[in-house]
């Protein structure tokens, strides 16, 4: 089988060993690439020895943006990775700024009103073309055909969609001390936000999804409302602000037979099982360090319905552990989320410079060899 007909019969609740493995949406600090290239004296330095070299089953993509140039920000702060400058997103927020708080301007630091909700300039889904997709690290002028990127990734999983968060993005535009408050006094404000929000994710998605969806296998969702000890905000209060929207966004991807893929970080356990009533299929992350998100108990509680996408720690393990760890962690993790398939072996976050080299190795080699 190749990383695709694997990937998809573990997907299907079929124990697969080794198990299907990914580099997390593809991304790679260049530092870290860099080390990888000259290990195994990879002369043509593109991303795509990379994947291969550490055997991501997937291939991932956005479409691509055609609307005017993105205002770029003049702080005295560099970008944080992966952006390669501070810009004013679609949303009139800064992108590039790892912060929901300090002091950067909000578009709603001073609106009040639903009136005023309503009158911001609030993103069209035409400022991108469906039909031209690729890597978010990409140029966007190598951008191919939903068909002919299929056809050249034909061989590993196919994912549509990315980071596109509800939650944070209201943080973003109200900033996080006065999202919160608003949440608890507000909810007039938040639920047109959210509104707004949802609307734009929704035919984003339903255009995305139509354009691509007899070349790709899954669409990708994400938010972040999940801290290291629990939710940040009430269960019940997330319920009723943000599940609506995404029970609406997945049952897009099911209409095209497309999987659901959601980003999530943190502890978020207590709402686990709502997503996946709302249509969620592989739920990504796993932060395994988090408050009640340790495998085992994951695994025996929601996987029968939800396949897991993740698990190997970048908090501590492949930072600050050694090999031998690391190699432990994977066998014990494939041990508990790799029985009776259903997960594909990741770190828990994006692979940065501060991980030793060893580790990361170490973390990939081990899954390729060892068969539970």
């Amino acid at each position: 089988m190749n990383y695709r007909e694997k990937t998809l019969k573990s997907l299907e609740g079929k124990e697969i060993f080794p198990v299907p493995t990914d580099v997390l949406e593809g991304f790679i600090h260049p530092t870290l690439e860099e080390k990888i290239f000259k290990k195994y004296n990879i002369n043509e330095k593109n991303h795509e020895n990379i994947l291969k070299k550490l055997n991501a089953h997937y291939r991932w993509a956005i479409p691509k943006y055609i609307g005017p140039p993105l205002e770029e920000g003049n702080f005295d702060i560099p970008p944080a990775w992966p952006f390669k400058k501070i810009t004013k997103s679609i949303w009139g927020t800064w992108d590039g700024i790892q912060s929901y708080t300090g002091t950067v301007e909000r578009p709603f630091d001073t609106i009040e009103t639903i009136s005023g909700i309503d009158r911001h300039n609030w993103p069209k889904a035409d400022l991108f073309d469906y039909n031209r997709v690729g890597h978010w690290l990409e140029d966007p002028d190598l951008f191919l055909a939903p068909s002919d990127w299929a056809e050249k990734n034909k061989k590993h999983i196919r994912a549509v969609g990315g980071f596109l968060p509800i939650f944070c993005t209201v943080l973003d535009l109200f900033g996080m001390d006065k999202g919160l408050i608003y949440m608890a006094s507000r909810p007039d404000l938040v639920k047109a936000t959210v509104e707004h929000i949802s609307s734009y994710l929704e035919d984003f998605y339903e255009r995305l999804s139509r354009a691509t969806h007899n070349h790709v296998d899954i669409l990708v969702f994400g938010d972040d409302f999940g801290s290291q000890e629990g939710l940040i905000l009430n269960p019940q209060k997330w319920r009723e602000y943000f599940l609506p929207s995404w029970k609406r966004l997945f049952s897009i991807g099911h209409k095209y037979g497309l999987k659901t893929q959601m980003h999530l970080c943190g502890s978020i356990r207590p709402v686990l099982g709502d997503l996946i009533d709302a249509g969620l299929d592989i739920y990504e992350i796993v932060q395994v360090t988090a408050k009640d998100m340790e495998p085992k108990g994951l695994k025996k509680d929601f996987g029968k319905d939800l396949a897991f996408y993740g698990g190997i720690d970048v908090q501590k393990l492949l930072r600050f552990g050694n090999t031998s760890m690391v190699c432990a962690e994977v066998r014990r993790t494939i041990d508990i989320l790799g029985k009776g398939g259903k997960y594909i072996l990741c770190s828990t976050h994006a692979l940065t410079e501060d991980m030793p080299l060893d580790n990361v190795l170490a973390m990939y080699d081990e899954a390729a060899t060892y068969r539970g």
